[in-house]
């Protein structure tokens, strides 16, 4: 009894509830095979609107430009045009096992033009109604059949990727190739986007054959999520569509399947992590100014600069919002999370490489400080929180453009292009040198719930005020 009230029961307690939920998950990983289903909403709910089967008022259209007046992003991919249109979009309800459509031509018309918009060779399409998802036939000048391309937007697909679903098309050869792998839609953030193409991912999807058998094409380091979701929406895709996809190729669909493994390279990033944090729980030696300085700057450059490693409360959700999480976040994840309960929140005060880069920028600029800055301690402490009460409660009931509001993937990313590198490296290199430590102060969402676990668990004092894991550190809190 005096051993457990020395370690205290909180602490204790929520070890074993985290010690709980990583077993439940565990067990829980292996996927249900339960197929997905026809949607019978639109992709974009603001576009359109459900009709009742067997109304005959104006003609109903889908409420999407065009694939040829689409954005491209980076040659792998398009956005689609939400111009939206007067008339509702043309779906109905569901009768039977068959999806009742109001305007299954205007359909078939939009899948064809989305497949001519993208085609790799130029080939023309003819769409082709099946018994289950639609696909269109590519066809050369000639009229030769030359393939076919099909896409998941007319799928309630189970898949998402770090910040929501993800929207694609394929097209393949004649003979089961895949011919060219493209992004139409999502909500991912733009850095993890880019470094699955510079990784030479959609190179690596022309290499699969459609037919009987398991496949892989290994997942993105640094952008695992992301390139996961997208081999598992193309399994999906051709599970989904193989009964007509036998009567179109030259070899079978059926008993295809694909998976994005990770490499080797991520064991060693979960030694990494267990080395860093291991550093900063041994309490053989003090760290001092000087090791706490060295240890952050390792922490800046591997899990920042080289891996784009970091944590984030998305990470926490993910399991919640049925996104499988790999053994390297699932380790990632416990290591945050006993960081919290036992050392008052271990990566925020020691090892997130966004918050390193700000407290190297307040050590070396002290002249640009603002003296007088209007927030306490407590007030930034509860706006945070709120904030990321709004971000979290948002991201649940299904806003997944909140989910990129973290900037660590897009300052690490090194996409000097984007814009959201430039707003990070700003607030970085300026913001942090005005007011240090800003973002984990007042802005962070995921500083804020490892606060709120550190706050929860931590045996209580009489008199002890608000305490966040990333103040100004005391060098700097100094006043010259």
């Amino acid at each position: 009894m005096v051993a457990l009230e020395r370690l205290g029961r909180r602490r204790v307690a929520a070890t074993l509830l985290l010690v709980v939920l990583v077993a439940v998950l565990w067990a829980r990983a292996e996927p249900v095979e339960t197929g997905p289903a026809f949607r019978i909403d639109p992709v974009d709910p603001a576009h359109a609107q459900p009709r009742l089967i067997g109304r005959t008022d104006e003609a109903a259209s889908t409420g999407f430009g065009l694939m040829s007046g689409a954005v491209p992003t980076r040659g792998h991919g398009y956005a689609l045009l939400g111009a939206a249109e007067s008339a509702p979009s043309g779906f109905g309800l569901l009768g039977g096992d068959d999806p009742a459509r109001v305007a299954p031509g205007e359909a078939a018309a939009a899948l064809a033009a989305r497949a001519e918009a993208g085609d790799p060779d130029g080939y023309r399409a003819l769409a082709q109604a099946t018994e289950g998802l639609p696909l269109a036939e590519r066809r050369d000048r000639a009229g030769r059949y030359r393939g076919v391309y099909l896409d998941n937007l007319g799928l309630d697909s189970r898949v998402r990727g770090f910040a929501g679903p993800l929207h694609i098309g394929v097209y393949l050869d004649a003979e089961g190739g895949v011919r060219e792998l493209v992004l139409l839609e999502s909500r991912e953030t733009p850095s993890y986007l880019h470094r699955v193409e510079r990784a030479g991912f959609y190179d690596r999807a022309r290499a699969v054959e459609i037919a009987p058998g398991l496949q892989r094409i290994d997942a993105v380091s640094g952008a695992t999520l992301t390139s996961q979701a997208l081999v598992r929406a193309l399994d999906e895709l051709i599970d989904s569509a193989a009964p007509a996809l036998d009567e179109h190729l030259d070899r079978p669909a059926q008993g295809f399947a694909l998976e994005a493994p990770l490499s080797d390279r991520w064991v060693w990033q979960l030694a990494l992590l267990l080395v860093l944090f291991a550093l900063v729980w041994q309490r053989r030696w003090r760290l001092e100014r000087t090791e706490r300085t060295l240890l952050g700057l390792i922490s800046l450059v591997t899990l920042g600069f080289l891996f784009n490693l970091g944590f984030t409360y998305l990470n926490l959700l993910h399991p919640l919002l049925g996104v499988s999480v790999s053994a390297l976040v699932g380790g990632y994840a416990v290591l945050v999370l006993l960081g919290a309960i036992w050392d008052d929140n271990t990566y925020c005060r020691h090892l997130c490489p966004f918050g390193q880069a700000q407290r190297l920028v307040a050590r070396l600029d002290r002249r640009s400080r603002w003296r007088r800055w209007p927030l306490g301690a407590r007030t930034m402490y509860w706006l945070r929180l709120v904030l990321a009460a709004v971000l979290i409660g948002g991201v649940v009931l299904g806003v997944e453009r909140w989910s990129g509001f973290e900037l660590f993937p897009d300052l690490f990313a090194l996409d000097v292009a984007s814009l959201w590198f430039l707003l990070a490296l700003f607030l970085v290199l300026r913001v942090a040198a005005w007011v240090p430590m800003l973002w984990c102060r007042l802005l962070c969402p995921t500083g804020a719930v490892l606060d709120l676990v550190a706050r929860a668990v931590r045996p209580s004092r009489r008199g002890a005020g608000v305490r966040v894991a990333a103040p100004v550190p005391q060098t700097l809190s100094e006043r010259s």
